[in-house]
Order: structure tokens, then C-alpha cells, then sequence
């Protein structure tokens, strides 16, 4: 013999009122304070000297690696990949650029720079899904067309930091 369920209509009462039972209040926790670099000030320009260069150094380094890689003629997949890690230190770094209060004189500099990662970054994306060694070759290229370094330069002169080298 099968056992006979309830009709929907009692399953759905059951549920909206909550199985029958008594409601019980519980004192939801207090919303979250914001986050510290809302409310906090912005850094000193000694701070953000060495939180700048922090926040770049992957990034810097994995284009440095992707130019190494094509230039010795390695593989356009190995290059790809390159790209790939690229593409992901990119939004690392463009992800803390946003997140640090930074002094006056460099929100200006930091904001093309960003706006420069942004472009940058679609054709990082794209290099890195790349299906041939000319899709790859060409959007390393509109990717470099865009790399940021007149708007780092600025970035840099406003943090008092000196030119980076050349790779």
C-alpha cells in the first residue's frame, strides 16, 4: 500500500507558515563598516611609493616574461600563455590600483593609468584565447599599444619614484 501524501495545498501552507511552529526573532548582526579604504585617509606620498610599486611589480614582471617569450621565438601557445598571465596580473593590478586612497597629486596620473589597463586588458583577454599565432601576435600588439608607461611615467614623477628601466 502506498502512503498517501498531503494535498499541495496543505505542503504549501506547512511551508509558508514556517511547519507550524512559534517565530522566533533573531537579532540580525549590525550592517558592515565600510571598507578601510573608503574610510581611511589617503596614503602619504612615502606610503604610496612603496605600495605602488608593490601593486605593479607582477604585472610588470609577467609583460617583461611575454616579451622574453616572443622575442626568443618560442612557440605561440608558450606565448599564449604568456599572455594569459598577463591578462591576469593586469586585473590583479588594475583591482589594487582601485582599492588604495592615494595622495592628491597621483589620483589624477592612477586614473589614466586605469583607464589605460582597461583597454589594455580586453586585448590581453583576447591574446590569451587566441587560436593562432596572428590573432596572438596581433592582439599583443593592440595590448602594447596601450600599456600604460607615459601615464606609470606620471604616476611615478607624482609619487617622487624615478623612471623605470627599460626591459
Amino acid at each position: 500500500m502506498r502512503p498517501r501524501l498531503a494535498p499541495p495545498a496543505l505542503i504549501l501552507a506547512l511551508l509558508l507558515a514556517g511547519c507550524g511552529g512559534e517565530t522566533e526573532q533573531v537579532a540580525l548582526p549590525p550592517p558592515a563598516s565600510p571598507t578601510p579604504s573608503a574610510s581611511a585617509a589617503p596614503l602619504t606620498v612615502k606610503e604610496a611609493k612603496g605600495r605602488y610599486l608593490a601593486v605593479v611589480a607582477a604585472y610588470d614582471i609577467a609583460r617583461d616574461e611575454l616579451a622574453e617569450a616572443a622575442k626568443a621565438g618560442r612557440p605561440w601557445r608558450s606565448v599564449r600563455e604568456r599572455a594569459e598571465a598577463v591578462a591576469a596580473a593586469n586585473t590583479a593590478c588594475a583591482e589594487e590600483l582601485r582599492a588604495v586612497r592615494w595622495p592628491a597629486a597621483a589620483q589624477a596620473p592612477i586614473a589614466a593609468l586605469l583607464a589605460e589597463h582597461e583597454v589594455a586588458l580586453r586585448h590581453w583577454k583576447l591574446a590569451a584565447g587566441a587560436g593562432s599565432d596572428a590573432v596572438l601576435r596581433r592582439e599583443i600588439r593592440a595590448a602594447a599599444a596601450h600599456d600604460g608607461v607615459r601615464q606609470a611615467a606620471k604616476v611615478r614623477a607624482a609619487l617622487g619614484l624615478p623612471p623605470r628601466r627599460a626591459a
